[in-house]
């Protein structure tokens, strides 16, 4: 599976721990090294692509990524830096191979796996801070003279909130049983 994104930000480092190989491509012109390196492109890159080679400032960018791969973080795998030209297909064959070498390590290392546990892991908790969201949001929303009264008139803080809510999603299981709401959680 291929995920692309536009641009480097939160939403891209999101994306990446989706991934077992990220790629980030840059162009000849690409910007400032250091605004690359703040929106976290040499964390999240197993390999970076210089599309355009054919183009000038080709050989600045791949020179631009090396100092910026000296700079950074050490780690086991370094990210190669593959030039490519999308119109003429220079380095397509290498990009691949840089792929499956990332792929390779990846494996041997044990990284592959986790990465894919972290994922996994991340996509339940995820999935749980949603449901607990929905059923606290329709806990306030049926409790609309109790819970959200008193944090209008600041009878409680939202972190006092928060707890009650929680408590009350908890017992949202047995409430069915007990009867219990948000509001007698709080009396």
């Amino acid at each position: 599976m291929v995920v692309e994104t536009v641009g480097v930000g939160q939403a891209e480092v999101e994306v990446a721990s989706a991934t077992d190989t990220t790629l980030v491509v840059v162009q000849p012109g690409w910007g400032d090294a250091v605004q690359a390196s703040k929106a976290g492109i040499l964390e999240i890159a197993d390999v970076f692509v210089v599309n355009k080679a054919d183009r000038e400032g080709a050989g600045d960018a791949v020179r631009d990524l090396r100092n910026m791969l000296r700079m950074g973080p050490k780690g086991d795998w370094v990210p190669p830096i593959v030039k490519t030209s999308a119109t003429t297909g220079e380095g397509i064959g290498e990009l691949w191979e840089a792929i499956e070498q990332h792929r390779k390590h990846g494996e041997a290392s044990g990284d592959v796996e986790t990465r894919r546990s972290r994922r996994v892991v991340g996509e339940v908790e995820s999935m749980v801070a949603f449901r607990l969201g929905e059923r606290a949001s329709r806990m306030l929303r049926e409790d609309s003279a109790g819970l959200a009264a008193d944090l209008a008139a600041r009878r409680i803080d939202p972190y006092g909130a928060a707890e009650i809510l929680l408590k009350g999603v908890a017992g949202a299981n047995r409430s069915d049983e007990t009867g219990v709401t948000a509001g007698e959680q709080r009396g």
